[in-house]
């Protein structure tokens, strides 16, 4: 295995992950309280990729992977060469925002179904959240060092700067080891696991 050259870059995956689910609960206990409406409910689905509506199968595993995967840590990786601190914890803090609104809704359009879909798409979200994660503790670093080299150009007494090349040889190395593994697993899950379990409860 490829040695990642930074050693906080779990416990800081953890730390990101604590806080995705802060998100995701935060935004699940209001939905529980206030309801969403069904307007809501439909607008947060259009944000689903219209390849996935009617995929099927080993087509629909790739579009998840394609879109999950790879399209989501790139936008990730763009905002991150953004010289603007968490820029890219955007796209985590929607994805778990939105999970639990739906999680939410689906509790008071029918608590017994919602229940079934909550259980059946709990795997695959903590996993894809996991990896999300990863790649924000990975992304991290690169952002680090931008903001660094660029803060140090209006400074009389420089800090350190760190090696870009090494956050970026590290962030590959993350999400090729860890993150993009936990995302296809997450995918087949999704694909596969979820309909298996809510079919098989309802």
């Amino acid at each position: 295995m490829l040695h990642i050259e930074d050693q906080n870059y779990f416990k800081r995956s953890i730390k990101i992950f604590i806080i995705a689910v802060s998100f995701f609960l935060l935004s699940f206990a209001l939905s529980i309280m206030f309801s969403p409406s069904l307007e809501t409910f439909k607008h947060i689905s259009n944000q689903v990729p219209s390849s996935l509506d009617n995929a099927q199968g080993l087509d629909k595993l790739w579009n998840y992977i394609l879109n999950n995967a790879i399209q989501v840590p790139f936008q990730m990786l763009i905002l991150s060469l953004i010289p603007i601190p968490f820029l890219y914890f955007l796209n985590m803090i929607s994805t778990t925002v939105i999970t639990g609104i739906v999680f939410g809704f689906a509790i008071h359009f029918d608590f017994n179904k919602g229940i079934i879909m909550i259980v059946s798409s709990i795997p695959h979200s903590i996993i894809e959240i996991l990896a999300m994660c990863f790649v924000i503790s990975g992304l991290y670093k690169t952002n680090q060092t931008i903001i660094r080299k660029i803060s140090n150009l209006f400074r009389k007494s420089k800090k350190q700067n760190f090696s870009f090349k090494l956050a970026l040889s590290n962030l590959l190395k993350i999400y090729l080891l860890i993150a993009l593994p936990l995302y296809i697993l997450a995918a087949i899950l999704e694909t596969y696991f979820t309909d298996f379990i809510y079919n098989l409860f309802t």
